[in-house]
């Protein structure tokens, strides 16, 4: 917490320094979503990568700490000036966190909403294309037996999203040109080429445009 109990506004947060299926398995992320909805707190942030890396992970782990706690910063803005600033931290594993907002309502009172979003740097070369290593080929081969390369005109800046994507399997063979970034993964507010957040974790719908039908 930034205050103490009877000093509010107050943020009251958990860091789960843990990596594997704690982030990554829907069962597991919606028992910590449901922290912040019950109101116990306002905001639980995880990893959401097979491993992580403690050198790398740490400094931004800490700037994410201080940002809320020192700069008063809302948690999501805080995720994006530290993990969505540090390419290496982000490359090694992506982040969830689960927070709570307040929407203003006509009648001046305000709504708590919660969401949960994946915050994850995208990489063609080690296969996470959008940040996602649960990519799949139709054949079932996952993301390390697949290769993944631009495809066409490459674009930058706030436009890179735009580039589209070819995919080759290495266990069946097939090949997939032009395919387009999905609507609902969204440029991160950093700026820096290859952040990107999604709601987390993904529906059905959403898995079965990166693949996964079963």
């Amino acid at each position: 917490m930034n205050a103490t109990s009877t000093a509010r506004p107050f943020i009251r947060g958990i860091v789960i320094s843990s990596c594997g299926s704690t982030g990554r398995v829907a069962e597991s992320i919606a028992r910590l979503k449901r922290l912040v909805e019950l109101d116990i707190f306002d905001f639980v942030f995880s990893f959401a990568g097979v491993f992580t890396v403690d050198s790398l992970v740490v400094p931004a782990l800490s700037r994410f700490v201080e940002n809320v706690f020192v700069y008063d910063m809302n948690a999501w803005t805080a995720l994006e000036r530290s993990f969505g600033e540090d390419k290496h931290a982000l490359n090694s594993s992506p982040v969830m966190l689960s927070f709570a907002q307040y929407r203003t309502l006509p009648d001046n009172t305000r709504q708590r909403i919660v969401d949960t979003r994946l915050l994850a740097y995208s990489n063609f070369k080690d296969a996470r294309p959008w940040g996602l290593d649960i990519y799949q080929c139709c054949c079932g081969a996952r993301a390390h037996d697949m290769v993944f390369h631009a495809d066409g005109k490459q674009f930058f800046g706030r436009k890179w999203l735009k580039t589209k994507m070819k995919t080759t399997c290495m266990r069946c063979g097939q090949m997939r040109k032009q395919i387009e970034t999905p609507s609902w993964v969204h440029l991160c507010d950093a700026e820096n080429l290859g952040r990107v957040w999604y709601q987390w974790p993904l529906s059905l719908p959403q898995l079965m445009d990166i693949g996964i039908t079963r």
